[in-house]
């Protein structure tokens, strides 16, 4: 009888285990106070706009430590927004799962959503006073933070993440239809040796910065391609390599040119050699 009690004890703990690792997690986020808006570069993006006509818009700020990205998206007529921090797949939560978090909009339904009120928006001093809630979902496989607007709005959400300090920078799609990402000063991608992007761009240029910009359009991707990776690497790596490859084949040369005429002294020793020996047989012969 007690070894019947502690197996269905036992399988009741291991039931309370498998069920707590499959409920989902919901808190609130609260801000210590608002965000730097000097920090960020509030960009009005409108090359790809048909017919002028803004739309969602969202841009990746790599610091040039790697440490940090600076997220910038333009948002129209939004009442939720999902942010993705670059740990969504990893579904641990953390203390501050965003940074420097900044609101610079308007409510839509008292605004016209075109290029001049969005410049209008950019320019703003002080974080914008509208209702919001931040709401983290934390599940086994996935973490995701709900914005929630009390009424919808247009203009600016701007926050920073942390990322682990590599090469290395991937995010899960947000609800935009333009998708930017702005390499660091002085560091490409599209090298199959050392790095890519994936999937491909629809676009790549370079800013008045000198920063490498790629772009992907939503609309064109297809419905499996929710995620984007970008394995980026100093522009000057190839050069490096090529060089150091050069220098390799030169100190191959080298070798061999050496071992060479190492071999021919040897070959020539080895002739004198012999040579003594055929002498010295001569001499043995004639006494």
């Amino acid at each position: 009888m007690e070894i019947k009690t502690k197996l269905i004890f036992i399988f009741l703990v291991l039931m309370v285990v498998l069920v707590s690792g499959c409920i989902e997690e919901k808190k609130k986020i609260f801000l210590d106070q608002p965000g730097n808006i000097s920090s960020y570069e509030f960009e009005i993006f409108q090359d790809s706009w048909i017919n002028q006509t803004p739309v969602n818009t969202s841009t990746y700020y790599i610091s040039e430590d790697h440490r940090k990205v600076q997220v910038v998206n333009i948002v129209i007529n939004c009442s939720k927004f999902d942010i993705y921090p670059p740990d969504t797949l990893g579904g641990n939560s953390g203390d501050k799962p965003i940074e420097n978090f900044v609101l610079l909009v308007d409510l839509s339904k008292k605004i016209v959503a075109d290029i001049n009120t969005l410049r209008e928006i950019s320019h703003k001093t002080e974080n914008s006073s509208v209702k919001y809630t931040l709401t983290q979902e934390i599940s086994p496989n996935l973490k995701v933070i709900h914005l929630e607007f009390e009424k919808p709005v247009t203009g600016f959400i701007a926050y920073t993440n942390k990322i682990p300090g590599t090469q290395s920078f991937g995010f899960i799609k947000p609800d935009s239809e333009f998708l930017r990402v702005v390499l660091p000063v002085g560091y490409v991608t599209g090298n199959r040796v050392f790095g890519i992007a994936l999937p491909p761009p629809s676009n790549v240029t370079f800013d008045e910065k000198g920063r490498q910009n790629l772009l992907w359009i939503s609309s064109k991707m297809g419905k499996r391609e929710v995620a984007i990776q970008v394995k980026y690497y100093a522009k000057s790596a190839p050069i490096f390599f090529l060089a150091t490859i050069v220098v390799l084949l030169i100190g191959v040369g080298l070798v061999l040119l050496h071992y060479s005429r190492i071999e021919k002294e040897l070959e020539a020793a080895r002739g004198i050699f012999e040579l003594e020996k055929e002498y010295e047989k001569k001499q043995q012969r004639r006494k």
